[in-house]
Order: C-alpha cells, then structure tokens, then sequence
C-alpha cells in the first residue's frame, strides 16, 4: 500500500530533478567566469574577422551558462567598431560615437572553458 505513495512521489521527483541537469541557467554579466570568456570571446572573434580594425562590446545582452564537462557560456552582445587597428599594442579604443562608422552589430559567441585542463575555446560564433 505504501509503495503506491511513495513510487508516484519518486518519479515527479527524478522528473524535476533530471531536467534540470545540464540546463543553462541564465547569469549575472559581472560573473568572473563569464567575463574571462567574454574577453577571450572578443580576442577571438577579431583574429577571425577581415575587418582592419578591432571591434568591441558595446552591450551585453544576456549570459548564460551550462555545466557540461566543464562549463559553457552563450553570451550575446552588440558589437561595434573602434579607431583602432588590429596590431595596436595593448591600445584601449572606444567604439565610435557615429554609428555609421561604429556600424553596431550582434553576436552570439559560445564558448567552453574547462578550468582543469586551463583549456578555453570557442565553440561558435554566430554575428
């Protein structure tokens, strides 16, 4: 007779418990961990690019995180372009005050790091 209480309450237990694992679960944009893979994000997305100058992050939309075997973040952020060329050593730019020169577009940038291994990648950019 108990089990006829106790296996309903189980299953609605294992249900809620398992949908949640793995999920991505939204994140403050001043969380460490994100922002040392918006950072590396950006580096990345300006070696990729065929732009002359180097793009940075005007907004940042949203950050999500998922724990995977390590942790992935999805980061989505306005970009725009600055003054300053790609080559600049170590230069600080602010993106252009004239949007037609900023010529503001989004990103989607996913990236893994695994912490254990001092192992950061991007895993996919979409702008």
């Amino acid at each position: 007779m108990m089990w006829k209480i106790v296996l309903p309450v189980l299953a609605a237990v294992f249900a809620v418990g398992s949908s949640m694992i793995g999920g991505y679960i939204d994140i403050d944009v001043n969380d460490e961990g994100a922002q040392n893979a918006l950072n590396f994000a950006v580096v990345e997305h300006n070696k990729q690019t065929n732009n002359m100058f180097l793009s940075q992050v005007a907004e940042v939309v949203g950050v999500k995180r998922q724990l995977v075997a390590g942790l992935k973040y999805v980061i989505t952020v306005r970009m725009g372009n600055t003054p300053c060329r790609k080559g600049t050593a170590n230069e600080v730019c602010a993106i252009h005050q004239d949007p037609a020169q900023a010529l503001p577009y989004q990103c989607e940038f996913t990236v893994l790091v695994v912490p254990w291994r001092n192992e950061t990648k991007m895993l996919e950019q979409k702008c």
